[in-house]
C-alpha cells in the first residue's frame, strides 16, 4: 500500500496517509483538525553505486529462524546507522 504526504491548508502540517483502493479513510491534520490538504511530491531515496549508476551495495535481506516453522527478515540498507 502507498504511502503519501499531505501538507494542511490550514497550518501548513505534513501529515502521511497510507491509501487502499478498498477503504477509505478519514484524512484530517492532526495538528489541527483540518480536513483541507493538498498532496504533496514526497521525496525519494535510492542508493548510488561506486559507478554512478543505481544499485552496487544496496540493501540487502538476511532470512533467520525466529520459531517452530517460522522465519524472520532482516534488511540491511548501507549507509544507515542505528
Amino acid at each position: 500500500m502507498p504511502i503519501y504526504e499531505f501538507r494542511c491548508a490550514n497550518c501548513g502540517k505534513i501529515e502521511e496517509f497510507i491509501l487502499s483502493g478498498s477503504r477509505q479513510i478519514e484524512m484530517k491534520c492532526g495538528a489541527c483538525g483540518g480536513e483541507e490538504l493538498e498532496r504533496i511530491i514526497s521525496r525519494t531515496n535510492f542508493v548510488m553505486g561506486s559507478s554512478g549508476s543505481p544499485g552496487g551495495a544496496g540493501p540487502s535481506a538476511t532470512t533467520r529462524s525466529c520459531g517452530p516453522g517460522q522465519s524472520c527478515t532482516s534488511i540491511e540498507l548501507p549507509g544507515y546507522t542505528k
